[in-house]
């Protein structure tokens, strides 16, 4: 006769749901701050990944084995939260001691620091899911059940709290704020727990006693298997973010929304698994996992194509023209603009960082969550031991993602590119359709076809898939919108990037992950460089910060006083795209340049160098980690690299007063221009003989547009009372990066000259 089921008790759930909220709040605002001491190249958030995931993966293990032997369990859920409310609090102060680690200490120290940074938070959060699940399971023998609600939950609130943390807390209260708020949900949840728990230690159900189902040859195979799992789903994760990216830009609320979306199908098909099994009391775990694997190669294999081959129909080309063209993702035009002037496309923009994250992830995510139960279920050895069970194969699913996400990040991405790495998986996937029948795990099976016919279908389904998948950049060159024609194409893609440059003689735009970086001819880039090097002393020792197309580092050449000129350039793929080509060859063959592959923050926390002028338009004011290098300490920072009287150039700015703002606090001397500033310790003053030199050296359009740019001006008590209401950018309070909040609460109003 079979016992009847209970369901997890609301309170546990509800917290649950909690709990998995605050840890991703958490996630969000440690992964942005780290980077401002590891920098945002690929190798740098790869480490920082992997350091977060590994511990969550030997927290997972722990927690199974600490659950087994707790006689206390409540209580032991209750120290756990409250243990991680304390370090979410702790965490702010420790930030200072990393800073210093990080940015001056040798690699061996840097990542020392960072796993002692982590450590203790991410075990922490690796224990509560099986410490829950022990502790539900002691009164509920549907294992596959109770894990899945509580796996949904969980989730659930993961999905939540990511899009929340992305879209509204780190605007409005700050990442400091926002750490705050997860830390007062933890330390909240333990009190609630220690109120809630029984007078006295739940006892294992006697219906949980006796064996699981597995046959025992298979449950060896179980970890294995969740570690190729693992791996598979991280890659697709990397390769997912890249694709979508191209197509959102690198958007503040890009990784939210990806990571929700992500989360979200993870959390449905944990809940959806549970209600197909249930309904089918007979069915194999171990087949139906077997099965499921396949379904994800499959999906996303047709995914892939289906959008490459249908991205020249009318529809969905109007689409992914629209997202590509778009500077900003969610865009809020719908909401400045009077009422009547909106269209569809400004709706489809303020969505559209989500759709495509739904169209690429929603089905092979819910497949991946509907995996999690059955593996776990497959891996139970006898009752009693759930927890344990859970926690191990969290542990092997986790260290599959560690692995997976260096490979495909700095090993698979570079060699053979998105496409190939994508079809490599896909196969990888389509294999499970080739396994034998396993054993099953119930009264009964699903049904089968005959092998005969399964092998043919699969193997004609891959044998069709190798035949018609995109290569050697055509994905990309389908989501890209050529800026003029005719012109050569070159694609390439490395650990950082995905660079897709357009020429056609002296006429070079280059785009880097979708959004564009640099275009020659420029009078813009011109204006702006121009603008800097006619008022600096002597700009003998010059660095810029963003390469681009190469336009301000040839700006800086034209003087003819430029002794030596440092580029910091984030992209090593962007120099070997560019190389090739002519009018950027002969800037970077000059042997005055002397280029530099790093973070530029990190650059200049590690050199003692000083310049006479700081020359950096590598990004837009809205664009991921932008705040890195417009906030009052970075400023700060690269005030300490200039010469008594050198200037800084910030360019790439909306003409809004955030940025005159935080230069203002730093600086006693700026100036703002319609889209740069420069700002100095001292009076900023025109050598009007260089920039006539520097104006004779472009055509006459040219130096006229660049005339009219650099005489549009504001400074001094002008600037300040017209920025006097903005606020300033500060590492821990990203205002003009996570854009939204400054927009909507009109926080950002355009400069007008006075």
């Amino acid at each position: 006769m079979q016992p009847s089921l209970v369901r997890p008790p609301p309170l546990i759930v509800t917290v649950f749901f909690a709990s998995g909220f605050a840890s991703l709040i958490y996630q969000v605002a440690w992964q942005r701050l780290l980077t401002l001491y590891y920098g945002v190249g690929a190798v740098s958030i790869t480490l920082i990944v992997s350091v977060y995931m590994l511990g969550l993966g030997f927290g997972s293990l722990l927690g199974g084995h600490v659950a087994r032997r707790s006689r206390h369990p409540y209580a032991l859920y209750a120290a756990i939260q409250g243990m991680l409310g304390v370090a979410g609090l702790a965490s702010l102060p420790c930030m200072a001691a990393l800073a210093g680690a990080a940015s001056m200490a040798g690699p061996v120290l840097s990542v020392a620091a960072l796993f002692a940074f982590l450590c203790v938070p991410t075990l922490l959060m690796g224990m509560t899911l099986p410490v829950v699940v022990d502790l539900v399971t002691r009164h509920n023998p549907d294992f596959v059940g109770s894990l899945g609600r509580l796996y949904f939950a969980n989730t659930l609130g993961a999905a939540g709290g990511a899009l929340l943390t992305g879209f509204a807390f780190v605007s409005l209260l700050g990442l400091d704020g926002s750490i705050y708020v997860a830390a007062f949900i933890d330390l909240s949840l333990a009190v609630a727990i220690l109120l809630a728990r029984p007078a006295r230690s739940t006892e294992l159900a006697q219906a949980n006693s006796g064996q699981a189902g597995a046959p025992a040859g298979f449950r060896r195979l179980a970890y294995p298997l969740v570690f190729c799992a693992g791996f598979l789903a991280i890659g697709y994760e990397i390769v997912w973010y890249r694709v979508i990216g191209v197509l959102v830009k690198d958007s503040p609320y890009a990784f939210a929304s990806v990571l929700a979306v992500y989360l979200l199908g993870v959390a449905l098909g944990s809940r959806a698994i549970h209600r197909y099994m249930s309904r089918r009391p007979g069915t194999s775990a171990s087949q139906t996992w077997v099965g499921l694997q396949f379904l994800i190669g499959a999906t996303v294999l047709l995914t892939f194509i289906g959008y490459y081959y249908l991205s020249g129909a009318p529809g969905i080309r109007s689409l992914t023209q629209w997202s590509f063209l778009a500077e900003e993702h969610p865009s809020v035009n719908i909401f400045l603009r009077r009422p009547g002037l909106h269209s569809i496309t400004d709706v489809y923009l303020l969505t559209d960082v989500f759709l495509w994250s739904l169209v690429f992830m929603l089905v092979p995510a819910m497949l991946m969550g509907a995996s999690f139960p059955l593996i776990a279920s497959v891996a139970l050895s006898r009752r009693g031991r759930e927890g344990e069970a859970v926690g191990t194969t969290y542990f092997f699913g986790v260290l599959g993602n560690v692995l997976g996400g260096l490979i495909t990040g700095l090993v698979l991405l570079p060699a053979i590119g998105s496409e190939v790495t994508v079809l490599l998986f896909g196969m990888t996937g389509l294999l499970f359709g080739l396994a034998p029948p396993l054993p099953a795990t119930g009264t009964g099976d699903l049904p089968r076809f005959p092998p005969r016919w399964r092998v043919a279908a699969v193997l004609a389904f891959a044998l069709l898939s190798v035949a018609v998948f995109p290569r050697g950049g055509a994905l990309y060159r389908a989501m890209h919108v050529p800026p003029f024609l005719p012109s050569r194409v070159h694609v390439r893609e490395g650990r950082d990037a995905v660079v897709v440059t357009y020429e056609d003689g002296e006429r070079v735009r280059n785009f880097i992950n979708g959004q564009g970086h640099g275009y020659r001819p420029s009078p813009a880039f011109l204006a702006e460089a121009f603008a800097a090097l006619a008022h600096t002393a002597v700009p003998g020792r010059v660095l810029v910060i963003g390469f681009g197309a190469g336009t301000i580092t040839e700006a800086a050449l034209m003087t003819g006083e430029a002794a030596r000129i440092t580029v910091v350039e984030l992209s090593g793929t962007l120099i070997a795209n560019l190389r090739p080509l002519p009018p950027v060859a002969r800037v970077l063959d000059d042997p005055r340049v002397r280029m530099v592959i790093d973070d530029g923050r990190r650059y200049l926390q590690r050199s003692d160098e000083t310049f006479d002028v700081i020359l950096m338009d590598p990004l837009r004011t809205t664009t991921a980690y932008s705040n890195n290098l417009h906030s009052e300490e970075f400023f700060a920072l690269a005030g300490r690299h200039l010469a008594p009287g050198g200037v800084l150039m910030v360019g790439g700015l909306d003409g809004g007063a955030i940025i005159p703002r935080t230069l203002l606090a730093t600086f006693p001397h700026v100036r703002a221009y319609p889209y740069f500033c420069l700002a100095s310790t001292r009076p900023i003053v025109l050598n009007q003989a260089r920039l006539d030199t520097l104006l004779g050296a472009v055509a006459e359009n040219e130096g006229g547009i660049i005339r009219a740019v650099i005489g549009e001006t504001l400074e001094g008590e002008a600037l300040a009372r017209a920025t006097a209401d903005a606020p300033v950018n500060r590492d821990w309070r990203p205002v003009s990066e996570y854009y939204l909040g400054a927009l909507l609460m009109e926080r950002a109003r355009p400069l007008a000259p006075r």
